[in-house]
């Protein structure tokens, strides 16, 4: 994946560490610099340091706990755990570079446990299933709470972090994992690990926006908590090399991210409301779950017409037009703010249920009495066309789409069509056919409607029709 630079970059930190002793480093080996956000009370923070998490014939590793300045005896904190997933050199130990110490120290001293880890680079897996069994069964008897772990990766460090987070196996006590400028996860996103994904833009050069892209598609395909940040004019490493304000805004933001998941979030002062759950049922498109909440709150309330008219709606939307038909009677009936909207609903209820006249009444009321979207234009257009009215639904297909309908083969196209019928059937050729061009042009596509429908007949002895039908292709 060339969004992000890779193993390269990795390796160079690596061989240049290993010319260097841990405790002195050049000022141009990238790993002498850390993090590039601090506050005071990184002063207070606390190194508990080579604390043995595995220990077996091959030898100890070791972690280096920074525990907040404020911890007491017997108090469990959160903890992130800063992932090493490339492994050790003998004379250079990840855990000893300076972005390894540092930011581990900032995040206990915003009152989380830092843990930054030795790894055996044969046996990475390995390690981190040891480090979080090490946490969840003795995190207690270092202040932390093992069933609330963070986690960081960067760079060539995602890709084997992903690995082990994305499995079945990986430690239930991970709430949430920040990702800087790694590798794109393949296989699977889990739907209950919030991550924090963030790509730097030196990172993102050549195919990185189409890969980036497909990423957010499996992301809300997958319905997965994930927060995909950019950091604009930032290089690799950015944490670390970029010494300004954008770059300790984005440091914010990661700080910000472990803490809302790993720490409870405040009680409301308020019970819960069936209200708000009815709303915001109706903002997630959730009709189902809507109609059943409304249920029980008109059984409360039953002279809310307000309530009447959103049961209506959500009936319409379910196709239980009967049943929407009496609701929005009986919002009408209850003295409605807005009746103007309630015939347009009961109109297109009307219309779906193929009662045209009665739909066009409606939709003309409603219109009349401001309700004038392009989709009640569109609702009333298609009812007069239906009954024969052909040049009033032209005027309002017109109407319709000078107030702006949505694209789409569904929306526009299926009114492109439709008002290349209705010019056929007045005898207006030429802006039939462009209307049936545009229809194409939307998507619209039915080869069956192009071949079959009455409408389109003066038309298709022309030349002009052929054209157009040309590009409906192969079905």
């Amino acid at each position: 994946m060339k969004l992000i630079i890779s193993l390269s970059f990795s390796f160079l930190l690596i061989a240049t560490a290993q010319a260097q002793d841990h405790r002195v480093r050049s000022p141009l080996d990238p790993t002498s610099w850390g993090v590039v956000y601090d506050i005071p009370a990184t002063k207070q923070v606390k190194l508990k340091a080579d604390v043995p998490y595995l220990r077996d014939a091959k030898g100890a590793l070791t972690l280096d706990l920074y525990l907040p300045p404020k911890l007491k005896a017997g108090e469990q904190r959160p903890a992130v755990v800063f992932l090493n997933v490339i492994g050790d050199r003998p004379d250079d130990k990840l855990k000893h570079w300076e972005i390894y110490r540092s930011w581990p120290r900032l995040v206990a001293a915003h009152e989380l446990v830092g843990v930054s880890m030795e790894a055996d680079g044969s046996r990475i897996q390995e390690c981190l299933r040891a480090v979080f069994n090490f946490l969840q069964e003795r995190g207690a008897e270092h202040g932390i709470d093992g069933s609330r772990v963070g986690v960081y990766a960067a760079s060539a460090n995602v890709a084997n972090t992903t690995q082990y987070l994305m499995s079945d196996s990986a430690a239930m006590g991970i709430r949430a994992a920040a990702l800087y400028y790694g590798r794109a996860p393949e296989g699977r996103l889990r739907a209950d690990l919030p991550v924090l994904y963030l790509v730097a833009e030196g990172d993102a050069p050549g195919d990185g926006p189409p890969q980036l892209l497909a990423l957010w598609q499996r992301v809300i395909a997958a319905r997965a908590p994930w927060t995909l940040a950019y950091a604009s004019k930032m290089p690799h490493g950015f944490e670390a090399f970029s010494d300004n304000d954008q770059a300790r805004r984005v440091i914010q933001q990661t700080l910000a991210f472990w803490k809302s998941h790993l720490e409870p979030a405040p009680a409301p002062s308020w019970p819960p409301a069936l209200g708000r759950e009815i709303v915001a049922t109706m903002y997630a498109n959730d009709q189902q779950k809507t109609a059943e909440l409304l249920v029980q709150w008109i059984a409360e309330h039953p002279n809310d017409a307000e309530a009447h008219m959103h049961y209506g709606r959500a009936l319409q939307q379910l196709r239980r037009f009967d049943e929407a038909s009496l609701a929005f009677e009986k919002a009408l009936s209850l003295g409605h703010t807005n009746p103007s909207a309630i015939h347009g609903f009961l109109g297109m209820v009307k219309h779906s249920q193929q009662r045209w006249e009665e739909a066009a009444q409606l939709l003309e009321r409603a219109i009349e009495g401001g309700f004038a979207t392009s989709l009640t234009y569109g609702q009333l257009a298609s009812a007069q066309l239906h009954a024969g009215r052909n040049e009033e639904a032209v005027k309002n297909y017109e109407k319709a789409f000078e107030l702006g309908i949505p694209p789409g083969v569904n929306t526009r196209g299926v009114a492109w069509y439709n008002l290349a019928c209705g010019y056929s059937r007045l005898g207006r050729k030429d802006k039939a056919f462009e209307a049936l061009s545009q229809a194409v042009d939307e998507g619209f596509k039915n080869r069956e409607a192009f071949d079959s429908d009455p409408d389109l007949a003066p038309l298709r002895t022309e030349a002009r029709f052929q054209e157009i039908r040309a590009r409906l292709g192969a079905q």
